[in-house]
């Protein structure tokens, strides 16, 4: 509870700051909390931060490396955090506990009372989560128990708030709405500062991706649409921003195109807005996603923005007219603030097999947005107007109603 002094506190808990989209929208949160707040953060593991914070930084001490993706590992991370939160309640006499990501979610229900209020951060649709035996075997089963629990859910889209009801029987009371938001000014002031290790692009028509390259990301099927559009657009160049585990098969998939000269990896950049701010086009081509902040983030640096149908963001992001549990898109579609594609099959190719249908209609929205100077025009306005409806202040503002509700 608030002191006499008027500070109030808050305790917000996620597995680490370091490199993700949850963690990046935490930061960004915290970093705009009111001063009269006492912000604490509970990590896994101290070495775990990329991302600025606000606060006390925290640590349960977790190993960084080893047995991180078993059932083992994340039992064991969320019953020793629950123990951690449990005595850190009591001790400290917060006002609320906002965790994000499943784990931290089902520790901070387990460790709840009636002092602190419990609030949990959806950032995934359910039937979207593609994890495997960790997901099936540890998360879900807790989350079912145990998330109805928890005094107020907030979901980072309507979709997962949408999904959530119907999935844990949440009532409306419970679950609310917060997208994540963004610090627009400092934004675009890094969008203006080149990165050291930058490519050249000079005499070239960019198309941008930032994101984990990883099977959620989809950005092999984006390459492949690529070659058709290099086919056609010889001075286009597609630069991929972001490391991870499919980076052998996107440079195998580049090489089977013979694109090593239109497709660049650029790597890890801790300033991506450099790249949606040169972009003619950008585009996510993603299986799932929650709240994407890489679309987001383009769609504040004014880039025209392109993204598969993957219903939770994308709509909500580029075209908040449309229904969020409708049915995907069967067509490229144009919408108040971007253009829709169809959902591509997820199928990581061998070879060099024919495109599938959402892959060529994936390279014939690129080529509108490249070919068309009027409607790339029109989307990049269309960016500017909604990056002023994206500004962390308000969000800010809606997490802190939540907590004094």
């Amino acid at each position: 509870m608030a002191d006499g002094d008027g500070m109030r506190k808050v305790l917000f808990v996620i597995a680490s700051l370091h490199y993700g989209g949850a963690e990046r929208a935490l930061s960004n949160i915290m970093t705009h909390f009111p001063d009269h707040w006492e912000i604490d953060i509970l990590i896994n593991n101290e070495t775990m931060v990329e991302f600025p914070y606000k606060g006390n930084l925290l640590s349960l001490s977790l190993p960084v490396f080893g047995d991180r993706k078993t059932p083992i590992y994340f039992l064991r991370e969320t019953i020793k955090r629950a123990r951690v939160l449990k005595k850190m309640k009591r001790a400290k006499d917060y006002d609320a506990c906002i965790s994000f990501l499943d784990s931290a979610n089902i520790s901070n229900v387990l460790s709840g009372n009636k002092y602190c209020k419990t609030i949990i951060s959806m950032r995934l649709n359910m039937t979207s989560e593609k994890s495997g035996l960790l997901y099936r075997v540890s998360a879900l089963p807790l989350m079912k128990l145990l998330y109805n629990h928890a005094d107020k859910i907030v979901a980072v889209s309507r979709e997962i708030e949408q999904d959530a009801k119907a999935r844990f029987h949440i009532p409306d009371e419970k679950i609310t709405t917060i997208v994540n938001g963004y610090d627009v000014a400092k934004i675009a002031e890094q969008a203006q500062r080149k990165p050291e290790n930058a490519m050249p692009f000079e005499g070239k028509r960019l198309v941008v991706t930032v994101g984990r390259l990883d099977s959620q990301k989809g950005q092999w099927h984006l390459i492949r649409a690529f070659a058709e559009v290099a086919a056609r657009e010889p001075d286009a160049l597609l630069c991929v921003v972001g490391t991870g585990d499919c980076e052998p098969y996107l440079k195998r998939l580049i090489q089977l195109y013979h694109l090593e000269k239109q497709v660049l990896l650029a790597g890890f950049s801790d300033n991506p807005f450099w790249y949606d701010a040169q972009a003619e086009v950008f585009v996510l081509p993603s299986m799932y996603e929650g709240f994407p902040n890489a679309l987001a983030e383009a769609v504040c640096c004014g880039a025209p923005c392109i993204a598969t149908d993957f219903h939770s963001g994308a709509r909500e992001i580029l075209a908040p007219e449309m229904d969020v549990m409708g049915a995907q898109v069967t067509e490229i579609t144009e919408t108040a603030y971007g253009i829709l594609t169809p959902l591509c099959s997820g199928t990581m190719y061998k070879g060099t097999e024919p495109l599938e249908a959402a892959e060529r209609q994936l390279a014939e929205a690129i080529l509108l947005l490249l070919q068309d100077k009027e409607k790339n025009q029109y989307y990049r306005d269309q960016s500017v107007k909604r990056r002023d409806m994206l500004g962390i202040q308000a969000v800010v503002q809606d997490w802190i109603r939540v907590m004094e509700e």
